[in-house]
């Protein structure tokens, strides 16, 4: 059987098993042993290996301890304070709630480094508080869906450590890359909710003004977020100045995060147990999923796999910026069916090889890697985060609500990435700056 069938087989494989409902990891490795079993039986003693050195790797301590820190602040209501500080400064300005949403979607993103917490957290707290004071629902589900989905961008983004392991690029860097495409984005997302509703009114009503707020009140609600502002500052700082890796940042990320919360009174055994359970979850998700990558792609390579898909996608019209599209489009219709871990596993060891024959800065490929996740993770009919929004809804939300609700900020985001690719600078200057 030629190489060029092997390789479409082994790809068609995986997908059917992964539509079929296999989880990622099983899909991954039990492709692989098959088809290392058929063709190339001395590759199996690859296997073992794969399950020995995988999780010896240094930089994923980063992803338990910088997860537990953003399931500390998770779970101890946070975010709560966070969105009652943003309803009492911004809540007399129409569209105020929903801006105020996206920006306390950044905060959470800022400390959890995922995307599920702030879209589930926001769901459950802003959504109602918005139809409260009659905004609509397109604004409300929409902005909630659109900040949520920032977790994957804003450092600590777990989503560029293991991009960072893979493509062997300074996990710091990508912070660094990824901060102003974050900010950009949100800002984006802020202007468009500001004209829109000052264009409308109707659809982001200012809160009464028999409920506005003194400066006072103000203050005292900004007084309740500010140690965990402070914490992104110091942790984030440590990593871009220098001063510690982004393991030791981590470890002190989870220790300050216990701390403020002991120190506020806010911690439980209920919050301490339900914090160590998602850490423990997630990362045993995402070691098992990169264990099943590092399995399925050295079969892979050992078929010579990769060699032929190199060659056949540096051969392509279009030259660099045809190839650069064209790998886009398979992220974006990946992250329809596949989790943002499943396929910076995937694709980024199939990918790499080909951006290094490019001389294309990986750094700045990696931004515009994890900027088109988050599209795809609001992209219908299957993105990950109108699911997540769905689950936490009110029963009377249809799944069309949701779909017409995130239109204009899908908009937003392609406008984020187009101009990313045009002006590289917006993800590569502030690691020049640093660095």
């Amino acid at each position: 059987m030629s190489i060029e069938l092997i390789t479409l087989l082994y790809f068609v494989c995986l997908f059917v098993g992964l539509f079929l409902g296999l989880p990622v990891a099983l899909g991954l490795g039990g492709t692989a042993v098959i088809f290392a079993a058929i063709f190339e039986p001395r590759s199996l003693l690859a296997i073992p290996s794969a399950f020995y050195y995988t999780p010896w790797n240094q930089v994923l301590v980063t992803i338990p301890l910088f997860l537990f820190m953003g399931s500390l602040i998770r779970f101890s209501g946070i975010a709560e304070a966070a969105y009652d500080a943003v309803y009492k400064i911004v809540g007399h300005i129409p569209g105020g709630l929903a801006m105020g949403t996206v920006k306390v979607c950044t905060i959470f993103a800022a400390i959890t480094g995922i995307t599920p917490p702030a879209t589930i957290t926001m769901g459950q707290i802003a959504y109602p508080s918005m139809l409260k004071y009659r905004y609509r629902r397109e604004i409300a589900i929409g902005s909630i869906g659109a900040g949520g989905a920032l977790g994957a961008l804003i450092p600590p983004s777990v989503p560029f450590i293991f991009y960072g392991l893979l493509a062997k690029v300074s996990i710091g860097g990508l912070f660094l890359g990824g901060l102003l495409p974050g900010l950009m984005l949100a800002a984006f997302y802020i202007i468009y909710i500001g004209i829109r509703c000052k264009l409308q009114p109707s659809i982001g009503p200012a809160i009464p003004e028999d409920e506005k707020f003194s400066t006072r009140d103000k203050l005292h609600a900004l007084l309740g977020i500010w140690p965990f502002l402070l914490l992104i500052f110091i942790v984030l700082g440590a990593i871009w100045g220098g001063i510690a890796t982004p393991s030791e940042a981590a470890a002190f990320g989870a220790a300050g995060a216990l701390c403020i919360n002991i120190i506020y009174r806010r911690l439980t055994w209920k919050i301490l147990r339900d914090s160590l359970e998602t850490t423990v979850k997630l990362t045993g998700m995402g070691l098992w999923i990169l264990i099943g990558a590092n399995i399925y792609l050295n079969i892979f390579n050992s078929m010579g796999s990769q060699e032929l898909v190199t060659s056949l996608v540096l051969g392509m019209p279009g030259g660099e910026n045809g190839i650069l599209i064209m790998m886009m489009l398979i992220i974006l219709l990946l992250g329809m069916v596949m989790d943002d871990w499943a396929i910076i596993m995937l694709c980024t060891p199939l990918y790499i090889p080909i951006i290094n024959e490019l001389g294309i800065d990986k750094l700045w490929f990696g931004v515009l890697f994890i900027v088109n996740i988050q599209i795809a993770y609001l992209t219908p009919p299957f993105g990950f985060v109108l699911f997540w929004l769905k689950s936490v809804l009110p029963k009377d939300v249809s799944m069309g609500d949701v779909y017409r609700s995130v239109g204009p900020f899908i908009v937003l985001q392609v406008i984020g990435l187009i101009l990313i690719y045009l002006f590289p600078q917006i993800a590569t200057w502030l690691p020049s700056k640093l660095n």
